[in-house]
């Protein structure tokens, strides 16, 4: 080949590369739908730069505070890419009781988006602390800024269901009731966390009839002054799901004593 054809080819293969490129960010930013400032999406692209996020899909859930997209990493294997809205003007007002008192966050910040931030980095945190003593949660992979990565729960791209999204057997519910309390306790134990926010919208079904708890964005320290109250909280939702489906379960303070060791200081009645 001689040498203007080498330039030529040379020439072609970076215009190919740029358009694929180009290409990409396009389709990013319309799955994105202009929800996301300059700066997310600058977050973004650094993480797909970086090798950490290869494609990216569409949305898998979404809220008013955050919504989780399907991505892959650079081995193809399925991530859940959580992404915080910095521009809902409620975030922080309801959110800061559960950053009060948490020994890991000395100090809460006053600017809107370095809350977003460090909320951020706290699930990440969370998600850590219960994953590394064996607690069944999403395997958290990278926080950057309002983007947390972390594995995805289901298969083929789509992700498990909730125990509110299916009919559960009695004999399912006998298998998963106890998975709920033991991963309760152990998180409590071992982690030093209360989920904040447990219900059966917050607990995948896995094949085999195990269980996953997903979104910690807000449990607390368990030395946080909060984390009694939270956790009766969490386990009055429980005790609702599992009788109200017909199954025979612990009562309130029984569960609480079993979990801590000791009774609650607070009453929260089970109806």
């Amino acid at each position: 080949m001689s040498k203007p054809e080498k330039k030529l080819q040379q020439r072609l293969y970076r215009y190919d590369r740029e358009q694929r490129y180009l290409r990409k960010r396009s389709e990013l930013d319309e799955v994105l739908e202009e929800v996301f400032d300059k700066l997310t999406l600058m977050t973004l692209y650094d993480l797909m730069n970086k090798g950490l996020i290869k494609e990216f899909y569409g949305v898998v859930s979404a809220g008013k505070e955050s919504r989780i997209y399907l991505a892959r990493d650079r081995d193809l294997n399925y991530l859940a890419v959580k992404i915080y809205l910095v521009t809902s003007a409620e975030f922080k007002k309801n959110r800061v009781m559960y950053i009060s008192g948490d020994p890991r966050f000395k100090r809460i910040p006053s600017d809107f988006r370095n809350f977003i931030y460090l909320w951020a980095k706290r699930e990440f945190s969370n998600l850590e602390a219960a994953y590394n003593v064996g607690v069944s949660v999403p395997k958290p992979l990278f926080v950057r800024n309002n983007i947390l990565g972390m594995s995805f729960l289901g298969e083929d791209g789509r992700r498990y269901p909730t125990l509110a999204e299916v009919k559960l057997t009695r004999e399912e519910l006998e298998e998963i009731y106890p998975q709920v309390i033991n991963a309760v306790k152990k998180m409590y134990n071992e982690a030093k966390l209360v989920h904040g926010d447990l219900s059966e919208y917050n607990i995948f079904k896995l094949p085999n009839n195990s269980i996953a708890f997903i979104d910690l964005s807000q449990a607390v320290h368990v030395k946080q002054p909060q984390a009694d109250q939270l956790l009766l909280r969490d386990l009055k939702n429980v005790i609702r799901f599992f009788k109200k489906n017909g199954l025979e379960v612990g009562e309130l303070e029984s569960l609480f004593e079993e979990i801590t060791g000791r009774l609650p200081k607070y009453s929260l009645s089970e109806d």
